[in-house]
């Protein structure tokens, strides 16, 4: 069976072009914290922004992973670290440090219910900056898991957070 190739469009024209993705960028941040933590000499950087997003069972709650993924990609990673939030109710040391250590930090949770935030503020975290994607980006809460609903605007949106902490904390841009 012969395979039509396409542009990918979904337009059904047969003229395809290569599509050009960026290279994603390091996440140098967690391999670093996690050989500070552990007492391993690493040679000292600058550190970032941490992003704490709630990654819930439902369409927002996963939104909130797919955009941070984006958003993080989108300003770098010298400037926004992604961090694991179930590592803060753990007690794990290398996130707990990378926490305490950044430039400041971003809470992205999906609904009302602030499960991230909340998260943070119990380990005596203080948020710079905290989105509701229901409130903040007016997206509607369902359970459909493979929704990409406004994944672009959500993730610009959370990038120019970031910048606003980690520009408000001294840094250059």
């Amino acid at each position: 069976m012969d395979k039509k190739v396409t542009c990918g469009c979904s337009c059904g024209c047969s003229n395809p072009k290569p599509i050009q993705q960026e290279a994603p960028k390091e996440n140098w941040y967690l391999p670093y914290m996690d050989k500070k933590t552990k007492g391993i000499e690493v040679e000292e950087k600058k550190s970032p922004v941490a992003l704490f997003y709630c990654a819930g069972a439902s369409n927002v709650g996963q939104s909130t992973m797919l955009a941070s993924v984006k958003a993080a990609n989108q300003v770098g990673y010298d400037k926004a670290a992604l961090l694991c939030l179930a590592s803060i109710s753990a007690g794990l040391k290398n996130i707990h440090n990378g926490a305490k250590n950044a430039k400041g930090i971003v809470v992205v949770d999906g609904c009302p219910m602030q499960c991230a935030l909340k998260t943070m503020q119990k380990a005596e975290f203080v948020p710079q900056k905290s989105f509701i994607l229901t409130k903040d980006f007016d997206i509607k809460k369902n359970f459909d898991l493979n929704s990409r609903e406004d994944i672009e605007r959500i993730a610009s949106g959370i990038a120019q957070g970031i910048l606003e902490v980690y520009n408000a904390s001294g840094a250059k841009e």
